[in-house]
């Protein structure tokens, strides 16, 4: 008998706690960013005093002319839970080249061996690689802090 009323009591505590609704704020920069919580729209933002369970839940932050961001994120049995993001901007950029024949590489992901190539790119760093013939020439790291246009000379070996 002591032992059902015991783990009663147990579960009736995890129920309680597993159930239990935490006040959630949610600020980020820029302001008035689209806010979604496994899915559901919760606004824009600020979000202030919405409610979320104990578990796994995933944020997306969104707001044109920037970098999405998702995050995954465990929440434990707590009274409030106040959440900072910050978005990176997009950044139209051009490059150029007067060369022919190169083949450029940008952070693994973007290829291109024409003249000129607009591209959107996150804030921040950024790695670009140069080929002629397959083989690699040049790498540059370069930052993007606002739209650029980067004119590329082949080096010329002495």
């Amino acid at each position: 008998m002591y032992s059902i009323i015991k783990y009663s009591i147990g579960f009736f505590l995890y129920v309680s706690l597993a159930c239990s609704q935490i006040k959630l704020d949610i600020n980020t920069i820029p302001d008035e960013v689209d806010v979604y919580l496994d899915g559901v729209n919760l606004g824009t933002s600020p979000i202030r005093n919405e409610r979320i369970i104990p578990g796994a839940h995933i944020f997306e932050i969104k707001k044109k002319g920037y970098a999405p961001l998702r995050y995954e994120l465990i929440v434990n049995p707590s009274k409030a839970i106040e959440i900072d993001f910050f978005l990176n901007p997009i950044h139209n950029c051009k490059f150029k080249t007067k060369e022919k024949g190169l083949v450029f590489e940008l952070n693994g992901e973007h290829y291109w061996d024409v003249r000129d190539i607009r591209i959107d790119l996150e804030a921040g760093d950024h790695t670009l690689r140069v080929f002629k013939a397959s083989e690699l020439i040049d790498e540059q790291n370069i930052r993007i802090d606002k739209p650029e246009t980067f004119n590329y000379v082949e080096k010329n070996n002495i």
